[in-house]
C-alpha cells in the first residue's frame, strides 16, 4: 500500500512539474506582441540611420548599423515564435540595404553616403509596412 501511495505522489510531482515547465511557453498572441514590438524597435533603428547627419563620423555609422543588424536579430528570434511570419521580403530588402551600406564609398561624406541609400531605405520600408501587415502588426 506504501508503494502505491509512493507513486501516486511521485506521478503527481512529475506531472505538476511538467505542467510548470509548459508554463513558461508563450502563447500565440504573445509572440505576435512580441514580433511587432521587435519590428517596431528595428524599423526605428533603420530610420535613424536616415538620421546620420553632417557632424557624424564614420564611428556614428558603425554604431548606427550595429544597432540595426541587433534589431534585425531581435526580429528574426522573434519571427521564429510566430508561424504566420514570413521574412523572406523584409530579410531581402534589408540584406540589400545592409549591403549598399557595407560597400559605401568611404571617400564621400557621410550625408551624401546616406542620401545614396535612399532607394533601399525605400524599398525596406515598403517591405517592413507589408511584413507587419501580414503578422497583423498595428502601424502608424
Amino acid at each position: 500500500m506504501k508503494r502505491v501511495v509512493a507513486f501516486v505522489v511521485l506521478a503527481l510531482a512529475v506531472t505538476a512539474a511538467l505542467a510548470a515547465c509548459g508554463s513558461n511557453k508563450e502563447s500565440p498572441a504573445e509572440a505576435k506582441q512580441h514580433l511587432c514590438a521587435s519590428l517596431d524597435d528595428f524599423a526605428a533603428s533603420v530610420v535613424a540611420l536616415q538620421g546620420v547627419g553632417l557632424s557624424s563620423s564614420e564611428d556614428e555609422l558603425k554604431s548606427s548599423l550595429d544597432d540595426i543588424q541587433a534589431a534585425w536579430d531581435k526580429v528574426v528570434g522573434d519571427a521564429k515564435d510566430v508561424k504566420t511570419a514570413n521574412t523572406d521580403t523584409i530579410k531581402s530588402t534589408y540584406d540589400d540595404l545592409k549591403s549598399a551600406v557595407q560597400n559605401r564609398p568611404t571617400d564621400k561624406p557621410v550625408t551624401e553616403v546616406v542620401a545614396g541609400l535612399q532607394p533601399k531605405l525605400t524599398a525596406f520600408a515598403e517591405a517592413w509596412k507589408q511584413f507587419a501587415a501580414s503578422v497583423e502588426c498595428k502601424t502608424s
